[in-house]
C-alpha cells in the first residue's frame, strides 16, 4: 500500500512540475520581454553608438571641421583602421576597414568594413550620410544591412547633432539574430571644441524596434536619455523602456559609473543585472 502511495505521490509531483514548466514557458510567451532579450537589445545599442561615433569622427576629419585646432587635435579613430576615399564629382565614397581585428581607444573590438556616402559640400550646415556593414562585427556580433545619418552643425541647443535611421541585423556569436529599425537622435553635448576626444561626451534619445530570431518583437523608447562617454565602451546613465504588447519593462544603465552592467526589471517587476558585454 505504501509503494502504491509514493508512485501516486510521485505522479502528482511530476504532473504539477509540468504545469508548473508549461505555465512559466507561457509567461515568457506571453510578456515577450526576457533579460537574455534585454541584454542583446542593449549589446545592439553599444553597437550603434559606436558606429555613430565612428562615423561622425570619420566625416569631420574628411571635411575638417572638428571644431578643434587641427595642431593638437586627437582622433578617436584607432591607427589599425584604414580609411580610403573615393571621389566622384561631388559623392565622396569612404570606406572604413578595421581588418581582421582592430581595437577601439575605449576598448570595443571591430572587424570589417563600414562604407559612407555622401555629397561634399563646405558651406552645407547639414548633411546626409548613407553607411553599410560589409562582413562587420562589433565584439563578436556580426552586422549586416546600415543607414543613413542626418547630421547637423549646430541644433537649438548649439551642438553637433546626429540623427540616424537604421535597418540592420545582428547575429549573436552563442546563437540566434535579432533585426532592428529604428530612429536615433545623438547630440554631442561635452568635449567639442577642446583638443582631446578624451571629453566627449553624447547625450541620445529615440524609439526603435527590435525583432528576435525566436519571434519576440519588442519596442525600445529611451524615457531618461542616455550617456554616452568617449572613454567608456557602454552608456553610463539613462533609462530604456521595453515593451511587447502591453507588458513593458525597463533597462536602467545606472548613476554614470563606467560598468559592464545594467539593471533590466521585467514585465513581473523582477529586477535582473545583465551583462552588456559578452
Amino acid at each position: 500500500m505504501r509503494t502504491i502511495n509514493f508512485k501516486l505521490s510521485l505522479l502528482a509531483l511530476i504532473t504539477v512540475s509540468a504545469l508548473f514548466l508549461t505555465s512559466c514557458e507561457k509567461e515568457v510567451l506571453t510578456e515577450g520581454i526576457s533579460a537574455d532579450n534585454a541584454q542583446k537589445s542593449a549589446q545592439i545599442d553599444a553597437a550603434s553608438d559606436e558606429v555613430d561615433g565612428i562615423i561622425e569622427e570619420s566625416y569631420m576629419l574628411g571635411e575638417g571641421i572638428t571644431g578643434k585646432s587641427t595642431v593638437t587635435y586627437q582622433t578617436a579613430l584607432p591607427p589599425c583602421m584604414t580609411r580610403t576615399v573615393v571621389m566622384s564629382g561631388l559623392t565622396r565614397t569612404v570606406t572604413l576597414d578595421f581588418g581582421t581585428g582592430c581595437n577601439m581607444p575605449n576598448g570595443n573590438h571591430l572587424s570589417g568594413i563600414i562604407t559612407l556616402v555622401y555629397q561634399h559640400d563646405p558651406v552645407a550646415l547639414s548633411r546626409t550620410i548613407t553607411f553599410t556593414y560589409n562582413g562587420f562585427t562589433f565584439n563578436g556580433i556580426a552586422f549586416s544591412g546600415g543607414g543613413s545619418v542626418l547630421r547637423v552643425l549646430a541644433n537649438t541647443n548649439n551642438n553637433p547633432q546626429s540623427t540616424a535611421t537604421v535597418d540592420v541585423t545582428a547575429t549573436f556569436p552563442n546563437g540566434g539574430s535579432a533585426h532592428r529599425t529604428g530612429t536615433k537622435v545623438r547630440e554631442w553635448i561635452e568635449g567639442f571644441g577642446t583638443p582631446a576626444w578624451t571629453d566627449n561626451a553624447f547625450s541620445v534619445t529615440g524609439n526603435w524596434t527590435t525583432e528576435f530570431s525566436n519571434g519576440d518583437v519588442n519596442s525600445g523608447l529611451v524615457t531618461t536619455a542616455l550617456r554616452r562617454e568617449a572613454t567608456c565602451p557602454f552608456f553610463v546613465s539613462g533609462i530604456l523602456e521595453l515593451s511587447h504588447n502591453d507588458n513593458i519593462g525597463t533597462l536602467d544603465f545606472g548613476d554614470g559609473t563606467c560598468d559592464n552592467v545594467a539593471l533590466f526589471t521585467g514585465p513581473n517587476g523582477v529586477t535582473y543585472t545583465i551583462q552588456l558585454g559578452n
